[in-house]
């Protein structure tokens, strides 16, 4: 099984189903982390956000970190010895965004969503400043040298076509049937990948999306022979001005 530094496994992450009848449907790409601000006891090195536990549901808008962050503390037994622990500024940076970006302009509260993920496992991308960085060259290094602490094991990010792959092999039925339950609800994908996997999934031709005027239209996609309205846009994490821009002007237009 995976495993977050200081030892807490990462584990398969469930829907997030509202009490009722689904009004949307979010699907990303994969579950986020619970992160802290790690401060080394000899102060030799801080790390910002660290990732150490699944994220309490997925499309986690971070509102209880302080909590959900003393919980896990008890969970692993946190120690002085491993130095001091406080709140990441990023924890449910993505639910927040979605939020606010994509469900207060469609007009649809987060209680009504059915939110899920294309696969429903944490990843750690790799590269200068990355998580994965961090997780090697600070953690691994401190738990060598600590008793009872073991090195982290999480998943590299698959590159795109891989992770493309791997939903449509792993994932299909899964997703499936998870579209399927949530009935004649309109679908919003976040990111390329998204997009890709849903039009594998229900065998549609791939939606290529472009910062254009055709940004955010619905379009029209059958799931298991219902049809359903379908809102390809592009990912919270991708901060690149001209889809920052193209987005904004999809708020606007729905006024």
């Amino acid at each position: 099984m995976a495993r977050f530094p200081f030892g807490r496994p990462s584990c398969r992450r469930e829907p997030r189903r509202p009490a009722g009848r689904a009004a949307l449907v979010v699907l990303g790409v994969y579950p986020s982390a619970l992160h802290v601000r790690w401060t080394l006891p000899d102060w030799s090195a801080t790390v910002g956000a660290l990732a150490v536990d699944d994220e309490p549901e997925v499309f986690w808008d971070g509102a209880d970190a302080a909590r959900r962050i003393d919980s896990w503390k008890s969970a692993v037994g946190w120690t002085s010895a491993w130095g001091t622990i406080g709140a990441a500024g990023g924890n449910g940076s993505s639910g927040r965004h979605v939020a606010e970006h994509v469900l207060r302009p469609l007009g649809v509260a987060p209680a009504d969503v059915y939110f899920t993920d294309c696969l429903p496992t944490y990843f750690v991308k790799n590269g200068q400043g990355s998580q994965g960085e961090r997780i090697r060259d600070v953690y691994d290094r401190f738990a060598a040298a600590h008793p009872g602490l073991c090195a982290a094991d999480l998943p590299p990010r698959p590159r795109e076509a891989e992770l493309i792959r791997r939903c449509l092999a792993d994932e299909r039925d899964a997703l499936l049937g998870q579209l399927t339950e949530s009935r004649t609800a309109p679908i919003v994908t976040l990111g390329r990948e998204a997009a890709y996997v849903l039009a594998g999934v229900c065998g549609a031709d791939r939606v290529r999306l472009r910062a254009d005027t055709g940004y955010g239209q619905p379009r029209a996609i059958t799931v298991a022979g219902v049809r359903r309205d379908w809102i390809p846009l592009t990912h919270p994490g991708n901060h690149t001005p001209a889809w920052t821009d193209r987005h904004a002007a999809w708020v606007r237009s729905l006024g």
